[in-house]
């Protein structure tokens, strides 16, 4: 360990989920570029070789939290809990995920964990995920300034701090709402309440506060609001403008775009390059790897792809599991490719030849899409899909379609082609790409790292002396 590097570590703390997951490993990743010593990235087993493989001179090493608990995966969960947690009231669902991923128990050995490991490091400053109430809450503790990593829209962590008309987290409605959207908003404010007070609901989070007061925990009721009274930095991988504004954002906030590695990985003897280079235009379509499209939606996409060859080619990650329900190859049209897996969604999106993202509505697609300014037809998914696709469809860089079984083939179809012909959606496309680059993304996110791992270092050399 390089010297000037003792008494300033940078301890990231995140779950497994991707979209928590990989802006921090992009943030750890660049400054392992620029030979940065003493990070160390904290996370579950299962994300040790996404750590390990990174490059560059720096330090980055991995701490294991343990393994992760098989209900916190959408692959564990039966189709029943599937639908359960997928469809419905979205008040309702979202109250039931909070059921099946909010283990108390567990949060509390990982809370020990956490502590654990910062007596070990001893950290400058801990970089978490906004989910990990447990990591904050052994920051707090232990008395180390922490940064919160947002990769949702910010509004939905800051949801303490918003304007009474503001559109609700995870509602899905516009800034400007008509007075039946501004009813409905007030219904959905009403309703999650309501769920979230049910009964059984209530008394095992009354139950799990006590324990949390007995421990001394300084935010017990785990509010968010608490949680960013204390950070020393909230960021936030998007821009306003794009995010909805409100003027009671924390100056604490940092908008800086989403963070896309400076140098994307290297692909040149790659054939799935080699195909997006021999196609002059081409439909992406991916929809993250919760979502279990039905036969019927699978044959919908089949068809979609089909109606718009020869001039157009389209590109589908579709899992190997879900791929034995696509009709034999025999059937399939030429101009539809279908791969398991992509070395690299950036790649794919930063291709000159990919013109629509057809996606799902999650935060790191969109604003990943935005960055390489690809316009997106978006088919909003759960939890916060319904947010990001607002938000996108009002900055005029994509349309939405619903998310229906089997899926509306002509409406799908007539939204693709209006993507492909109005040069608006690519030119709003190109507008907000340009903001969100400008944001400074992954440079940014590091040098913010870097000052308050400076900043915290300082303050505690001086109260040594002092």
């Amino acid at each position: 360990m390089a010297g000037d590097e003792c008494g300033r570590a940078v301890l990231v703390f995140t779950y497994n989920s991707a979209g928590l997951f990989n802006p921090l490993l992009s943030i750890v990743g660049e400054l392992k570029a620029r030979g940065i010593g003493n990070v160390w990235f904290a996370s579950t087993e299962d994300r040790r070789a996404d750590v390990e493989a990174l490059s560059g001179p720096g330090e980055a090493s991995f701490i294991s939290l343990g393994p992760a608990l098989p209900q916190s995966s959408p692959d564990t969960w039966d189709d029943a809990k599937y639908q359960a947690l997928t469809s419905g009231d979205r008040a309702a669902r979202f109250a039931r995920y909070l059921d099946v991923c909010t283990d108390y128990d567990h949060m509390q050995q990982l809370y020990q964990r956490c502590l654990e490991v910062i007596d070990d490091v001893g950290p400058a400053v801990t970089v978490v995920d906004s989910q990990a109430s447990w990591a904050m809450d052994a920051s707090q503790t232990r008395q180390v300034p922490f940064m919160v990593s947002i990769s949702t829209p910010p509004s939905n962590f800051l949801q303490e701090l918003l304007p009474p008309r503001y559109p609700a987290p995870f509602s899905g409605l516009p800034l400007r709402m008509t007075p039946q959207q501004q009813v409905a908003n007030a219904g959905f404010r009403s309703r999650l309440v309501r769920a979230l007070m049910e009964p059984e609901r209530l008394r095992r989070n009354v139950v799990a506060i006590a324990r949390r007061k007995e421990a001394g925990l300084r935010n017990p009721e785990m509010r968010p609001g608490l949680y960013v009274e204390d950070a020393v930095a909230l960021m936030s991988y998007t821009v306003f403008g794009f995010e909805y504004p409100f003027a009671t954002a924390p100056a604490t906030l940092r908008m800086v775009g989403p963070v896309v590695p400076r140098e994307l990985p290297p692909v040149e003897q790659d054939e799935l390059i080699r195909w997006l280079d021999d196609h002059p235009s081409v439909i992406y379509v991916g929809f993250g790897t919760i979502m279990r499209p039905s036969e019927a939606q699978v044959r919908a996409v089949v068809e979609v792809a089909e109606r718009l060859g020869p001039e157009h080619a389209v590109l589908w990650k579709l899992s190997v599991e879900h791929q034995r329900l696509l009709p034999p190859a025999a059937r399939l049209p030429g101009n539809l490719r279908v791969e398991e897996w992509l070395p690299s969604q950036l790649r794919v999106l930063a291709h000159p030849h990919v013109r629509v993202f057809f996606n799902h509505g999650a935060a790191n697609a969109i604003h990943e899409a935005v960055y390489f300014a690809t316009p997106q037809l978006m088919m909003p998914f759960w939890l916060d899909c319904p947010d990001g696709v607002v938000r996108a469809v009002d900055s005029g860089v994509a349309l939405a379609v619903e998310l229906t079984d089997p899926l509306d083939v002509e409406d799908i179809l007539a939204k693709i082609k209006r993507l492909l012909s109005e040069d608006s959606f690519r030119e709003r496309a190109e507008l907000f790409g340009q903001r969100m680059r400008q944001a400074g993304g992954v440079t940014v996110a590091a040098d913010l790292v870097l000052r308050h791992r400076d900043e915290a270092a300082a303050h505690r050399t001086a109260s040594a002396v002092g």
